[in-house]
């Protein structure tokens, strides 16, 4: 599945494998605590931050028990479809990974079925019998092998698939993984003849074909389906043919083995499967363009790597309106831990420094500053500053918490960036906040 912004969701299936073993190994309450779920995202999850930070985000609005509510009023896929509607507006997440995440919890639970790794996506075709076969024919025959497994139809429910989508042979799952009840035709089984000989990737999903039917005299009839059928498979072979002459999907060209003077393993893989640059242009099987850069991956620019160290910093869901949360612990800095939150814009920033000074109950009794500068300590004090070298305009406010440790609330509104800097000694946290070396300048 894709998000909107074409992002490829858990393209090689690791997070759908990752939250089923979570289950296995702890039980379906796995899947309710964020703990669990960071835990796994930290340990198995590292290259899927953004599938990461939709799994947490699902943890922590226990979608698991939104199901369990929406299940006996909308069955399985109208509760997925509803929930992954009021989590998207929740957390503000992409309708389409907020489906992803929703379905994905599902699955894990036993709602619907385990399903195989996720390929592209492929249009569905309009029409019925003859028409939908030639529709199929004249689109490249759907790329000769496969369907999205978690792919969904216009409504947003997953739709049904045909062969070569990764489930079990025997599975009695009828069409694919995640089969839509009324879909035209419904699955292939009992096509007359079996699965045609030579048709790429099996029966094709969602073709509206019939079996013949007989007369009395247990002839075949040749019914106009029929027709439409043995003319996709005539054309599924004839461009079978031109393919591998013309070096198109699935016959690409061989390429050229490395020459004397590389060296084996130390140039860039020419697989198509790892090193999209070097897939055949004219391939319908092409790789997607490279995912672009996470929220998260941009918040990871902007905190120093002396504070991110080598495994410091976490990813922790998206509070406070925030896009991306990264949560920075054991620093032998001024502050212990420092709680990192990504923003859209600076208006976006303002709201959640509020959000969280209101969160902690704090309120203001002055300002941080003694003649312009930020000299002690100062508990329940809100400022605003300006520095020029580095040039960094924001706010600060400092309390301590229940367990009085210090704690500073700051933003950096050229980065769109809060950060929470907590300590222990109220001294050092101030100090360390004036050398402002806890952000990338």
């Amino acid at each position: 599945m894709t998000e909107g912004t074409g992002h490829v969701i858990d393209p090689a299936g690791d997070a759908r494998r990752a939250l089923q073993e979570a289950v296995a190994a702890h039980g379906p309450q796995a899947l309710s605590d964020a703990t669990v779920m960071d835990n796994l995202c930290r340990t198995q999850l590292t290259t899927l931050p953004g599938e990461c930070i939709l799994i947490v985000s699902a943890a922590r609005a226990d979608v698991p028990a939104l199901l369990s509510d929406k299940i006996p009023e909308l069955g399985n896929y109208g509760a997925i479809q509803s929930v992954a509607t009021t989590l998207a507006a929740a957390h503000d997440l992409d309708n389409a990974a907020s489906l992803w995440v929703v379905r994905e919890f599902a699955r894990a639970l036993g709602l619907i079925a385990p399903g195989g790794t996720q390929l592209t996506p492929r249009p569905a075709w309009s029409g019925t019998g003859a028409e939908a076969a030639g529709a199929a024919a004249a689109a490249g025959v759907a790329a000769a092998g496969g369907a999205d497994a978690g792919g969904t139809g216009g409504t947003g429910v997953p739709a049904g698939t045909g062969g070569g989508t990764g489930v079990p042979s025997g599975s009695g799952v009828p069409g694919g993984p995640e089969f839509t009840p009324g879909m035209a035709g419904g699955p292939q089984a009992g096509m007359a003849g079996g699965p045609q000989p030579g048709m790429a990737g099996g029966p094709q999903a969602g073709m509206a074909g019939t079996p013949a039917a007989r007369g009395s005299s247990g002839s075949k009839l040749l019914t106009r389906n029929t027709v439409g059928v043995a003319a996709a498979i005539a054309l599924v072979a004839g461009y079978l043919g031109v393919a591998a002459v013309a070096h198109l999907s699935p016959f690409p060209a061989k390429r050229a083995g490395p020459t004397s003077s590389q060296s084996t393993g130390t140039g860039p893989s020419t697989s198509p499967a790892t090193n999209p640059a070097t897939s055949p242009a004219t391939s319908p099987d092409a790789s997607p363009d490279a995912s672009p850069t996470s929220d998260y991956d941009v918040l990871l620019t902007k905190i120093p790597a002396a504070i991110q160290g080598r495994d410091n910093c976490h990813l922790t869901g998206t509070q406070y309106g925030a896009i991306a949360v990264s949560q920075c612990s054991r620093l032998n800095l001024g502050a212990g831990t420092i709680v990192y939150y990504l923003y859209r814009s600076q208006a976006a920033l303002s709201a959640g420094v509020s959000s969280l000074l209101s969160g902690a109950n704090f309120h203001k009794r002055r300002e941080c500053t003694t003649g312009a500068n930020f000299t002690d300590f100062l508990v329940e004090c809100q400022s605003d500053f300006n520095n020029k070298t580095p040039f960094m305009t924001g706010s600060i406010a400092e309390f301590t918490n229940t367990s009085n440790q210090p704690i500073i609330i700051t933003s950096d509104k050229q980065q769109n960036v809060m950060a929470v800097l907590v300590g222990t000694n109220p001294g050092d946290v101030l100090a360390y906040w004036k050398k402002l070396t806890w952000i990338v300048d």
